[in-house]
């Protein structure tokens, strides 16, 4: 079986489904960070291209539609390890059947897709209230996060708007990136956890004035913790202030 290993980054993605589409034997797409060493696969170690990338890119728009190539892009987010393969196996129903395919909701494929899809809207949403920051400056925040999925292109613009006029860090931990948004523009980059340990040695007071918020809105008698643990995952607490 062959293994077509990428970069991490969607033009990979697409690069590698460029060359995988066309292979008459099994083969799967695995991103190098998920690639376990088998002796059994041939690997194909494959470099951004980025005329197949405008190919297939181009392709999907004109031929299907931008439902599917946003599909493609949430799989590509979506932390699970066989999304890479999925891409691949759903690009060819929906050229095969053409995009009705995905009303197909008996079908392994389409079932997987919207399951892997739902998964990462679903994060990338309640991220939008889960994000705690620290004050690291004056009008200068961190807030570290390890969410399941690469939610941070999905987020970015919630918190652009939402703090236009601060300076900020949001900080995956897991995948060492980060948002960084100076006020006026905002990037993705790399972003290691040693670099922001400086960061975590800030004095605390505006962790401390949001522990105090919450304890003054809390009502006591009303406490719910299983509704509390079904709507705030426990896996997300160890980076919610008012649980530290």
């Amino acid at each position: 079986m062959k293994e077509y290993i990428y970069d991490d980054t969607f033009e990979g993605l697409l690069t590698a489904i460029f060359y995988a589409y066309s292979c008459r034997e099994s083969c799967i797409i695995t991103k190098s960070k998920d690639y376990i060493p088998s002796f059994f696969n041939e690997i194909l170690n494959i470099s951004i291209e980025y005329d197949k990338f405008d190919r297939v890119y181009k392709s999907i728009i004109k031929k299907l539609n931008r439902k599917v190539l946003t599909n493609i892009y949430y799989l590509y987010l979506c932390g699970i390890s066989d999304s890479s393969s999925i891409s691949l196996k759903y690009l060819k129903l929906c050229y095969k059947y053409g995009t009705n395919i995905n009303l197909a909701k008996n079908n392994d494929i389409i079932i997987l897709v919207d399951k892997y899809t739902r998964k990462v809207t679903s994060e990338a949403h309640n991220f939008n209230g889960f994000v705690r920051f620290k004050e690291i400056a004056p009008l200068s925040f961190y807030a570290p996060i390890e969410p399941d999925h690469n939610i941070l292109p999905l987020i970015l613009n919630h918190f652009t708007k939402r703090f236009s006029d601060q300076n900020f860090i949001i900080h995956d931990l897991k995948r060492e990136l980060a948002i960084i948004y100076n006020k006026k523009t905002a990037i993705i980059t790399e972003f290691k956890k040693e670099d922001a340990k400086i960061l975590n040695s800030a004095d605390g007071k505006f962790e401390t004035l949001w522990k105090t918020f919450y304890k003054s809105v809390n009502i006591e008698e009303r406490k719910n913790l299983r509704l509390r643990s079904r709507c705030m995952p426990k896996r997300y607490w160890s980076h919610l202030t008012e649980f530290k």
